[in-house]
């Protein structure tokens, strides 16, 4: 087991030191320091499975560096020295995971038995495949696990959520489910540090993330008398989520006990579709509001169905997204069972896709099924269905494009529509084939067998051809141009353009403005 230890005070560092090295393998020093930034430093560079620090340090406190290794994503054990006076400032530490609290003065058996626990830690996290680290990041995992998982190991659980987030085992928790989709990847991680700073005063607490269910998890028990947890969930955490998604789907229920973890989590999932009801962007939805919601029939309106067909018949686009959104409207202006809402939605697109085929043949209607329709099946939010129907419109659009644009297959028209837009940001192949959902194989076959050009070959004339216009239109600098047209080295543009005209930009530009 690698160790680190950071101690200001001389004596107290090297007589740990020297007591462990005593005590052989299986411990080994790697590193040692005399304040929290140059602690900071040798842990980022040793990764120990064990650092020993002091509490309270000159310039950099043993706090003030376990915090920014946690928000580093460092994952060792941790052991505090503390002296009695420092017991309150010690709290601070909590929840950062520490393993044990050494008061001073330390005796060899204490230092023994901590290091004992430590070692025995470290082969547990190995034997159970739990990420080595401190007490709160093991709990995060194993929390992850034991939810979408059959089995959930009690045993192990809830010392552990005692040990880590001081749950206390017999009290009633808080479940809060935030449901984010399909947002950016930084986005889950922006959520969790901020609920974790919020609810250092208020709560014991565990933030996890769940990315199988697009989603986080915050477990919570009151930590100050007198809270009333149901409405700090309702406002606080509520605008701290909402700071940062604001189209994110929050849900809470209160449980008796960790043995009711997944069927609780499993619960909140199933009741989300609801947010198609009750509007994500307003409400934190309570599993118990659910029965008392008061539901009304849903008339499907005919008459819409009908004006959606006729203008994709007739090509009328502005009308057709005018119609789609009175469709939503319809939708959200009366409490509607969700799934009503979906099969409606599913009925809607099904007629437009009836009425692509016979505008525009089956092909076209055969190819847009799924894509049009399962994104809709799986909405559970408002965000989601109110997206789904925006794509649905724009690649309406699109088709009527591509059919009256012949000499090219849709998808490389896409292509070529994606590059004419993109190519000042360095669009890739790659990058093109993803957002058609195609290989980058298929899309370079098919492409280079209908432009008669490879796709390099192809993106490189366009961005030649726009950079001559500039050098004859503007009195733009050559490093200028080549910015704009998408090269961030001049250098290299002005051999890129050589190669294409024959002539170098600085030649090229002397020779037409001298015509």
């Amino acid at each position: 087991m690698k160790i680190v230890v950071i101690e200001d005070e001389d004596n107290t560092r090297y007589g740990l030191i020297n007591l462990i090295k005593k005590l052989g393998e299986p411990y080994e020093i790697v590193g040692d320091a005399d304040n929290g930034e140059a602690g900071l430093a040798l842990i980022e560079q040793m990764k120990p499975d064990l650092v020993i620090t002091d509490i309270r340090m000159p310039q950099f406190s043993g706090i003030e560096m376990l915090e920014s290794l946690k928000r580093n994503g460092h994952r060792h054990q941790t052991v505090i020295l503390t002296g009695y006076s420092q017991y309150e400032y010690a709290k601070k530490a909590l929840g950062l995971g520490v393993l044990e609290f050494l008061e001073k003065p330390i005796t060899a058996q204490d230092l023994k038995d901590t290091l004992v626990k430590a070692q025995q830690e470290l082969m547990l996290q190995q034997v159970a495949g739990i990420p080595r680290g401190h007490a709160a990041a093991r709990l995060e995992h194993y929390l992850q696990q034991s939810v979408i998982q059959e089995q959930l190991d009690l045993a192990l659980l809830a010392p552990l959520a005692e040990k880590a987030a001081f749950f206390t085992t017999g009290e009633a928790y808080h479940m809060v489910c935030i449901y984010i989709g399909q947002a950016e990847p930084d986005v889950a991680a922006q959520i969790k540090a901020r609920l974790e700073h919020q609810l250092q005063q208020t709560c014991r607490y565990s933030v996890f993330v769940v990315p199988q269910e697009a989603s986080l998890v915050a477990l919570l028990q009151p930590s100050i008398a007198g809270i009333d947890l149901d409405m700090f969930i309702q406002q606080e955490m509520k605008s701290t989520i909402h700071s940062v998604a604001p189209y994110a789907g929050i849900s809470t229920v209160p449980f008796a006990g960790l043995h009711m973890l997944k069927e609780r989590f499993n619960l909140l999932n199933f009741t989300r579709k609801w947010f198609l009801t009750l509007d994500e962007t307003r409400t934190v939805m309570r599993e118990s509001d659910i029965g008392t919601i008061s539901i009304e029939p849903f008339i499907f309106p005919h008459a819409l169905e009908n004006k959606v067909k006729m203008a994709v018949a007739e090509q009328k686009w502005e009308p057709l997204e005018r119609y789609f959104q009175e469709w939503l409207q319809f939708c959200y202006e009366r409490r509607y069972d969700p799934q009503h809402i979906i099969d409606g939605s599913v009925r809607l697109v099904t007629a437009a896709l009836w009425s692509v085929g016979e505008t525009f043949g089956d092909t076209w209607a055969f190819h847009f099924q799924k894509a049009w329709l399962q994104p809709i099946l799986e909405s559970h939010t408002r965000t989601e269905l109110n997206a789904s129907i925006q794509r649905i419109v724009k690649e309406m659009t699109e088709i009527s494009q591509a059919v009256q644009s012949p000499p090219y297959s849709f998808i490389v028209q896409k292509a070529l529509k994606l590059i004419h837009e993109l190519y000042k940001e360095g669009i890739t192949l790659d990058e093109i084939a993803s957002s058609l959902q195609i290989t980058p194989e298929y899309l370079s076959a098919l492409f280079t067998k209908e432009v008669k050009s490879n796709f390099s070959t192809y993106i490189k004339n366009v961005r030649i051809k726009h950079a001559k216009t500039l050098m004859l239109t503007t009195e733009l600098k050559i490093f200028e141009i080549s910015a704009i047209v998408g090269y961030s080295d001049s250098k290299y543009f002005s051999r890129v353009f050589k190669e294409v005209t024959g002539l170098s930009p600085a030649s090229y530009h002397k020779m037409n403005h001298e015509l």
